[in-house]
C-alpha cells in the first residue's frame, strides 16, 4: 500500500494515499492540522516542502509559480492546496509555513 507521511509541528502522521487529493485535503480527511485559508494558492499558509516522492505528485501549478519564488520551488516547496498525489508510491511532505 502506498502511503504519505505528513510532518507537522505536532509530529509525524502516516496515512494511506488517496489519488488526486491535495495535501490539504488528505490532512483534513485524516484530522491532521495543516494550515490553510484560501485553498486557491494565494495565501501560502499551506506551504509544504516535498521531502520524498516528488515524482508521484502533479506538476507545479500556475498558482504555485505565481506565489512561490523559483528558489523555493527548487528547494522542493509547493502549496499544499495545489499539490496532489497522482500516482502510487511513498511520499513524505512537511508543513512549512512562512
Amino acid at each position: 500500500m502506498s502511503t504519505i507521511t505528513l510532518l507537522t509541528r505536532a509530529g509525524s502522521h502516516e496515512v494511506s494515499i488517496e489519488l488526486n487529493q491535495s495535501i490539504v485535503d488528505l490532512a483534513k480527511n485524516n484530522n491532521i492540522v495543516w494550515g490553510h485559508a484560501c485553498q486557491r494558492g494565494v495565501c501560502a499558509q499551506c506551504r509544504t516542502q516535498v521531502l520524498e516522492g516528488a515524482k508521484y505528485l502533479n506538476e507545479v501549478t500556475p498558482e504555485e509559480k505565481l506565489r512561490l519564488r523559483k528558489a523555493e520551488r527548487a528547494d522542493g516547496y509547493r502549496l499544499g492546496c495545489q499539490t496532489k498525489v497522482v500516482s502510487t508510491g511513498t511520499v513524505k511532505v512537511a508543513h512549512r509555513p512562512y
